[in-house]
């Protein structure tokens, strides 16, 4: 078995543990309604011969039946001091533009971070029950805050509303 090179981050300046996608409470009603409306569109997408949109729909109903049955793995998260690392994915701080704090507890506690490459998905991390100043004092000694930007993203704005 060969091993793997470890390499040296520098010191763990702050680390915590999160959910990879908060788990919703939903009633019956939102099981009802989200089929109803699920079936809606297949039945409109099949009478207006639209059998591609009516597969599309099919199939993401099915893998959202199926992610809701799955409990989320947990994903550590740990801020050093040459970058920060999720899970086992390390992003150096030249490769990150900025970040933002979403702080509006108890719904919205989340961690931004934009990256440089305009490919890559900006990096989103729950916060827990970590203190927001205690990650912001940190994170400002190696990037800038994007301080106008103070609220939850469109996707995960979504995500919450619809509770998926």
């Amino acid at each position: 078995m060969i091993e793997e090179e470890i390499k040296n981050y520098g010191q763990i300046l702050l680390s915590w543990d999160f959910p990879e996608y908060p788990q919703y409470q939903r009633g019956k009603s939102w099981h009802v309604i989200s089929g109803s409306l699920l079936l809606f569109f297949i039945i409109y997408a099949i009478f207006t011969s639209n059998f591609l949109f009516a597969i599309i729909l099919f199939l993401s109903g099915l893998v959202i039946f199926l992610n809701l049955k799955r409990i989320p793995l947990n994903v550590e998260f740990k801020i050093f001091e040459d970058g920060i690392m999720i899970s086992s994915k390390f992003y150096e701080w030249t490769e990150i533009k900025n970040f933002h704090l979403a702080y509006r507890p108890p719904e919205t506690k989340r961690l931004y971070f934009d990256l440089k490459k305009a490919l890559i998905p900006d990096i989103s991390v729950s916060l827990e029950k970590q203190n927001p100043l205690e990650v912001r004092k940190i994170l400002k000694e190696y990037l800038e805050e994007d301080a106008e930007r103070g609220e939850e993203n469109i996707i995960d704005r979504i995500n919450h509303w619809l509770k998926i």
